[in-house]
């Protein structure tokens, strides 16, 4: 299968090169970005001089679609949607990692990203890609919305104990990620002050809180009270969602893992442990590791969700749409 890489030289965008050309059954074709002239992708990233030849090029949308017949679009929020509908059209199947295509909501998306959503008719026929909670729509679709890191670590963790309705009240999410989530262009204006640093940003008004609470809502039919509070801290890699519960009965620590069990068998990329888990375990592959703790009179609760932000948060969540969207086994190239 030939693929493309529009976006190629960010973080995301270097990471689904690295993972693809590995992939036994994709070949890697194009790759492109903001160059203003045709550059030797190993001259941007000499690790990459010995796997690969290809040039990243200035985007040639219909050079591209000649070439490629799977899109990987890596690109900045409300640029996809100017491409998406283009590559439909000429029958391509188009993973978009921005957040054109997560909100269903198009005043929720313009509140956000401060744009009017110029592809209205595709945006309804988009399928959220997290593969745990909707891996059969993803199977038959054309357009998936990869999910945003953030959500990707939240859902997981809740979605479960959301659908078995044994969480009362507000959720409290305390959230930290490596400055690597924000993009390359951010983490580079900001390496000086990354440096044994960490702080707290966007209260109340996080573009991934919607995003989070849309999904949950649709995947559960159960209200949502979220409070989430996203911070950098100074890694290369990762995501580690603290979460803070009620309980509206007793249960008991047999009782939540059969929950995880029960909604995560055959999720090859979910690890439910029995602690916490550390940061460490997960960085550089696709793996989410979830563990948990039960208050003493059995009413409260605190899950930890651990995922590498530029893998499973992004692009190796993407190539595990792709294998799904294409017929290959989910954990292809990944393992």
């Amino acid at each position: 299968m030939k693929v493309a890489v529009l976006g190629a030289t960010g973080f995301t965008g270097e990471k689904l090169v690295e993972i693809l050309l590995s992939h036994p059954k994709a070949e890697l074709v194009y790759l492109a970005s903001r160059t203003l002239k045709p550059v030797a992708y190993s001259k941007l990233f000499p690790y990459f001089s010995k796997k690969t030849n290809l040039k990243c090029q200035p985007l040639n949308i219909e050079k591209a679609a000649v070439m490629s017949d799977f899109f990987f679009l890596s690109l900045p929020h409300t640029v996809s949607m100017e491409f998406v509908p283009y590559l439909l059209k000429k029958k391509k199947k188009v993973i978009d990692l921005s957040a054109d295509y997560r909100l269903k909501n198009t005043t929720v998306f313009k509140k956000y990203y401060k744009k009017t959503h110029k592809d209205k008719a595709n945006l309804k026929k988009a399928v959220y890609g997290l593969a745990e909670v909707n891996k059969t729509a993803i199977g038959k679709a054309k357009l998936v919305a990869n999910p945003g890191c953030y959500p990707t670590s939240i859902i997981l963790a809740l979605f479960p104990l959301v659908k078995d309705s044994i969480i009362k009240g507000k959720i409290v999410v305390d959230s930290k990620s490596s400055i690597t989530g924000a993009g390359r262009k951010i983490a580079l204006q900001q390496k000086d002050q990354i440096s044994n640093n960490l702080w707290a940003y966007k209260p109340f008004i996080h573009q991934h809180s919607p995003e989070t609470v849309s999904i949950l809502k649709e995947k559960t039919s159960k209200k949502i009270d979220l409070c989430f509070q996203p911070h950098v801290i100074d890694v290369e890699s990762g995501i580690y969602s603290t979460i803070y519960l009620n309980l509206g009965k007793k249960v008991t620590v047999k009782k939540i893992k059969s929950i995880y069990k029960k909604y995560y068998q055959g999720s090859p990329f979910i690890k439910i442990k029995d602690s916490f888990p550390k940061l460490k375990d997960v960085a550089g592959t696709n793996f989410c590791h979830i563990g948990f703790a039960l208050s003493a009179d059995q009413k409260q609760l605190i899950v930890v969700c651990a995922i590498d932000n530029l893998i499973k948060g992004a692009a190796g969540s993407a190539v595990q749409n792709m294998n799904i969207m294409s017929g290959f086994k989910e954990s292809l190239g990944l393992l």
